[in-house]
């Protein structure tokens, strides 16, 4: 057996078992204290890429739902606020009914009537303008898509969060066909009038006027004018008494808007005696938007769906003139939220504007109101008016309501629940990767404990060994 004094191999050899046991040891005491089997780089660098990345999609669904819940609360504020002018219009429609019962109002109750109306309609305008969320309107059309023409031939009455903002000059309209209302007419004398029968029928209601053996021509138009106003169908009765001509038209424009007749003598309004005759000749505006295509509603161009700039852009056209009557300028101010945890997951929404001079634009009406803010209810004619255009803006609020509860439901409640079950998966498998299994690297703490502990007696054992021998050799001598 060999004696070697210069090196102690075997006190070398478990030196290094130690260090690297100890070494061992402070990285599963490190995993214990800190909870994550990757605290740096060297640790799993391929795991450390992969849950950093995860952790990124976490913090960004954790900030997108965070997002969520902050814009579900705007639209409640904004639909909170709609309500109310949905009870206002209400409201409004029943002065507006009761200014209609012509028989019973004089000009004091009128005026009555037209104040509470007016009172109503200011309340609807501070509603819209005062209504905000933070220091952010919600309902005076800042939030929405707004729009003027520059001509009084066009009207601009709405948009969709699809339509560009146009430039400075405007949106180029152009016209290639008028639009028509459904209509009949026929010669209509005194014997004509005579024990007529004439049932029309229109938008789901039905009247019947008869006329007597010594009915007159004028006596007959004027019952059944009496009975359209009365059963409110959206009809017109012209008579002229030196043409001895009577016509019967739809007050609206369009394929859309038709009405049917049944005469008990043909020639009569009808071609033919007792048998129904729809009345559908009526004409869709024809044109273009911006070069666009468009589709022609009545007198309303639409922009079609997919168009560049003029997606959902809705003009309304009064004029009687083919060609370009004008412009209409656009603005886009849609709300936009960022509902995602990547760049471009986000949704729009437009809330238009919802004060009386915004609401029923555009409704054909025999006293040329052009929005709800002109009704006056201090004649007949103007109630009856008012009535529809209460109808209409109550469709106009309800459909605003309707849009932004389906974009909370659809839109943000499903986007919030939809991350959270994200957001809990890619937590798991970030744990998976990142975090210290504390049972396993207990097991190894306890091995790596032991392995220092032995190691040390090792080292200490080695270099008594050497000693002893050195002793030995030297006591010898």
């Amino acid at each position: 057996m060999t004696l070697r004094i210069k090196n102690n191999v075997a006190s070398v050899n478990t030196l290094r078992q130690l260090s690297t046991n100890q070494d061992a040891l402070t990285k599963s005491l490190e995993r214990l204290a800190s909870g994550q089997k990757i605290n740096r780089g060297a640790d799993d660098p391929a795991g450390l890429v992969i849950s950093e990345n995860l952790r990124s999609q976490i913090a960004g669904i954790e900030q997108a739902v965070s997002n969520s819940e902050v814009s579900i609360s705007m639209v409640q504020t904004a639909e909170g606020a709609l309500t109310e002018v949905n009870n206002l219009l209400i409201q409004a429609r029943q002065l507006s009914l009761a200014a209609a019962n012509e028989g019973a109002n004089d000009t004091n109750a009128l005026l009555a009537l037209q104040s509470q109306l007016k009172n109503a309609l200011e309340s609807i305008d501070r509603v819209s303008s005062n209504t905000r969320f933070g220091n952010k309107s919600l309902l005076d059309g800042s939030r929405g898509i707004s729009g003027v023409a520059n001509v009084d031939d066009l009207l601009f009455l709405g948009a969709t969060v699809n339509t560009r903002s146009s430039p400075v000059t405007g949106f180029p309209v152009k016209i290639t066909q008028l639009p028509s209302r459904s209509g009949v007419s026929s010669d209509f004398s005194d014997s004509d009038a005579e024990e007529l029968v004439l049932s029309v029928t229109e938008g789901g209601k039905a009247i019947t006027v008869v006329g007597t053996e010594e009915e007159t021509a004028e006596s007959f138009a004027g019952k059944l004018n009496k009975s359209v106003r009365e059963a409110n169908l959206d009809l017109e009765v012209i008579f002229d008494k030196d043409g001895e001509t009577l016509i019967l038209q739809h007050k609206n424009y369009g394929t859309e808007s038709t009405f049917q007749v049944r005469s008990s003598k043909g020639g009569v309004l009808a071609e033919s005696a007792d048998v129904i005759q729809k009345i559908n000749n009526g004409v869709d505006v024809k044109g273009s938007i911006n070069g666009e295509a468009a589709t022609g509603v009545g007198r309303v161009l639409v922009g079609n769906e997919g168009n560049r700039f003029t997606d959902g852009l809705a003009v309304l056209f009064s004029g009687d003139e083919v060609g370009e009557p004008g412009t209409v300028s656009v603005a886009q101010n849609s709300l936009v939220f960022q509902i995602g945890p990547n760049e471009g997951q986000r949704v729009r929404i437009a809330i238009d504007d919802t004060g009386a001079d915004s609401l029923a634009r555009g409704l054909s009406n025999e006293s040329g109101f052009r929005s709800l803010a002109d009704a006056n209810i201090t004649t007949a004619q103007g109630a009856e008016d008012t009535i529809r255009m209460m109808d209409r803006a109550i469709n106009e609020i309800s459909a605003i309501r309707g849009r932004l509860g389906a974009f909370q439901k659809n839109a943000l409640e499903t986007n919030t629940a939809t991350l959270r079950v994200t957001a809990e998966n890619l937590i798991a498998a970030e744990s998976s990767i990142r975090d210290t299994d504390i049972a396993e690297e207990l097991a190894d703490f306890t091995k790596h404990q032991i392995l220092t502990q032995t190691a040390a007696a090792a080292n200490a054992q080695a270099n008594k060994i050497s000693n002893h021998s050195l002793l030995s050799l030297y006591g010898e001598s």
